[in-house]
């Protein structure tokens, strides 16, 4: 492994620095860059400083964790790091920015020109996760007014950037008018306008618009670059796929790690320390949601004395009725996220999520119900009501949590919370609490008929 290498001639006395940039270089450093918090903190540097171009070292203090990314970045000269920054694309100097508490951010973008932080700046003010924070805005503008022939003479002359597939039309206020590829460009005379062959069609996000919009409206129109515009229909950059497939990945992983109740960054390359303190707040849910399981269970000891055999079943009910809700709340969440679900259907959506968990409950509860019935003489030696309570407390518990699943997210949003968090500890906390209490209430019921 390359990391493994790293770590034997770093340890080598004999190694000249020039053989150590040599063996480094010589290595893939987006894979150096996913394992560099393996690393101390002065080994990082020096691996970001024995890399020969400026470029190896963007793309690794990019790629790498977000611990080993401050901690290279503390070690730089604050000139050095703002002209490394300067040269950086501006959504990811931007990205990298965003992280630095605000006096030291504006400590570097005062040493970077005013033109780029500027920029900078902008990209800031409209939050990393929207299509202001996604955008660049170097593209490939033209104007109505210019032929096919100067289009393709400035295209030939820019040497700095790669030819980009999409050609962007405006006016003389920049207003957005269309948009050609370069494949149309080719194929048309060299008097020709972009009027002409442009397609005036022009699928477009706003400057606010949320980073699951902009990769919905991407893979619906098939674009790997869609312009971005203000309300005027000014264009002001366009986001590209891959910047909107890293974000995409970045709040997948947060909303599976914040599930879970762990650290929604970095997790593999975070102290034991910190990761104990971001799990912990969720463990504490869980405690008191413990404690309060257990008190339920308190209230109702005189009954349960009488007929212990419904405890037996608890774990059974509670973990069933746990899946349900998961499972509504896991589709609706990802419904919404994917643009699925939307004002106009989500009252259908709920309520097909619940039919389908009560009509779990009543087949599950039905089954388990009808073999507890069957054995509670035999092999439980108490009386078949046992069976009864079981199945009807699977279906009043299921239904519950299948309500509790389906509406939890949609609460979150209406707060203002990232409904992913719903699937998580706080579901599985108030299902347990509310499944018991149904369950446990369910039982007294019946058996006090006898």
């Amino acid at each position: 492994m390359p990391v493994e290498k790293i770590k034997t001639f770093l340890q080598d006395p004999d190694l000249s620095r020039d053989e150590m940039q040599l063996q480094v270089n010589e290595m893939d450093h987006f894979e150096i860059a996913r394992r560099l918090h393996e690393f101390s903190k002065e080994d990082k540097s020096l691996i970001f400083h024995l890399l020969d171009e400026d470029e190896k070292r963007q793309e690794l203090l990019y790629e790498t964790d977000l611990d080993s990314r401050m901690e290279i970045q503390e070690s730089l000269d604050p000139d050095y790091l703002a002209k490394f920054i300067k040269n950086m694309p501006e959504d990811e100097a931007t990205d990298l920015l965003m992280e630095h508490p605000e006096e030291t951010r504006d400590e570097i973008l005062e040493k970077i020109p005013a033109r780029e932080a500027n920029v900078i700046k902008d990209l800031i003010s409209y939050g990393e996760e929207t299509a202001g924070g996604l955008m660049v805005t170097k593209f490939n503008k033209v104007f109505e007014s210019q032929t096919a022939a100067d289009i393709l003479m400035k295209l030939k002359r820019d040497r700095s950037q790669d030819a980009a597939p999409y050609f962007y039309v405006v006016n003389d206020k920049n207003e957005l008018l269309g948009y050609f590829k370069l494949r149309d460009l080719l194929n048309v005379p060299a008097i020709a306008h972009p009027s002409e062959f442009m397609r005036e069609e022009t699928p477009n996000v706003l400057l606010t618009d949320s980073c699951d919009k902009v990769a919905n409206l991407m893979d619906h129109e098939h674009l790997s670059t869609i312009p971005v515009v203000n309300e005027d229909n000014v264009i002001q950059g366009v986001v590209t796929f891959d910047d909107v497939i890293r974000t995409i990945q970045d709040i997948a992983s947060e909303d599976i790690f914040t599930m879970v109740g762990t650290a929604t960054t970095d997790p593999f390359a975070r102290k034991t320390v910190r990761k104990l303190w971001a799990r912990a707040p969720w463990l504490f849910t869980t405690f008191l949601g413990g404690l309060i399981s257990a008190l339920i269970i308190g209230s109702y000891r005189d009954s349960l004395a009488e007929f212990a055999t419904i405890v037996l079943f608890i774990p059974f009910v509670i973990g069933l009725a746990g899946n349900v809700a998961i499972q509504g709340a896991t589709v609706i969440v990802r419904g919404m996220a994917t643009g699925d679900i939307q004002s106009d259907n989500i009252k259908k959506v709920v309520r097909s999520e619940l039919w389908v968990g009560f009509l779990n409950g009543v087949i599950f509860g039905i089954l388990c119900g009808g073999i507890i019935a069957a054995i509670s003489s035999n092999l439980l030696h108490t009386h078949p009501i046992l069976g009864l309570t079981v199945g009807v407390g699977i279906i009043m518990a299921v239904s519950v949590s299948s309500l509790l699943g389906c509406l939890t997210p949609l609460c979150f949003m209406k707060t203002g919370i990232d409904p992913a968090i719903s699937t998580g500890p706080i579901v599985i906390v108030l299902n347990d609490v509310l499944g018991l209490a149904i369950y446990l209430a369910t039982a007294l019921a019946i058996y006090s008929q006898l």
